[in-house]
């Protein structure tokens, strides 16, 4: 899969990504609706994602994609906010299927994309979960439009994937961190409800573009979803007091690490061989 498209590519994961794969010796080709500085030294197309034919243009000729495109949760302030939440929810599920269609049609044989921690119920203080840490087996609990897209294109990929043999693999990606969003983690750290809503998770973008690369040389044969987390919190206190505190009850395995993340990224490992290997514990990122 040597020739690989990345749209949303001017993105923070984006134009990460195209450094990676060139890294790795593949040919990368950016596509977004807005080029930027920092993909200047990739071939760049515009598209907008929401056009079926607009898709399969610009993924004429890749072996593989990885889509990243995507509208995010619309600001508190933001006024009719049921029109943006509108508009996030048919922006995203209308280019993912677009993306997973386009692929089908111009002979890609898998797409890998970004799916989201929010398919399973973040914020977290407005939904009981059955158990932690949280995997795929657990029930979808999307509380927004943005986690309902990305629990939809989930179901798109499995079903596309089913009708037309291309593999495609969702990554639920927690909260991505560098290093100067690690610069800001000790204003959180005396008030642990800041960071309940996702169960104080996140990832570094180093793993998150490491397991874009391994999700597109895994040996996958069918459509599948796994979670993409850093093997800790963002927290300085230990995770079991974190969670006695924020969710009494609910009891952790007897071998969760100190600061062990409550999301479990054991599949990835399984499936696409993903190890987190970086922490904002180490140096700050």
């Amino acid at each position: 899969m040597s020739r690989v498209v990345v749209t949303g590519a001017s993105g923070k994961i984006g134009s990460a990504l195209l450094r990676e794969l060139a890294e790795h010796g593949y040919e990368a080709r950016a596509v977004d609706v807005a080029r930027s500085p920092l993909t200047d030294a990739f071939p760049y197309r515009r598209a907008d994602l929401r056009e079926l034919w607009q898709a399969v243009e610009v993924l004429r000729g890749a072996d593989a994609v990885v889509h990243l495109a995507a509208v995010g949760v619309p600001e508190p302030e933001v006024e009719q906010r049921a029109l943006a939440e509108q508009l996030v929810f048919a922006t995203n599920v209308v280019s993912t299927y677009n993306v997973f269609t386009a692929a089908a049609m111009v002979g890609a044989k898998r797409v890998v994309w970004a799916s989201s921690e929010t398919t399973m119920g973040t914020p977290f203080e407005r939904t009981r979960i059955s158990y932690v840490p949280l995997d795929e087996v657990h029930p979808p609990l999307p509380n927004n439009t943005y986690a309902l897209s990305k629990a939809i294109g989930e179901e798109l990929g499995r079903q596309v994937g089913r009708w037309t043999g291309v593999t495609i693999v969702g990554l639920r990606l927690s909260v991505v961190m560098d290093a100067p969003d690690y610069a800001g983690l000790p204003e959180h750290w005396a008030d642990p409800e800041r960071g309940r809503w996702n169960l104080w998770s996140y990832v570094d973008l180093r793993d998150v573009v490491r397991a874009c690369r391994l999700a597109l040389e895994a040996r996958v044969e069918r459509s599948d979803v796994c979670i993409v987390a850093a093997a800790d919190t963002t927290m300085d206190r230990p995770t079991r007091e974190l969670l006695a505190a924020a969710m009494p009850g609910l009891e952790p395995p007897d071998d969760l690490p100190q600061h062990g993340s409550l999301l479990s990224s054991a599949r990835a490992s399984r499936v696409l061989g993903y190890v987190p290997a970086h922490s904002w514990r180490s140096g700050r990122g």
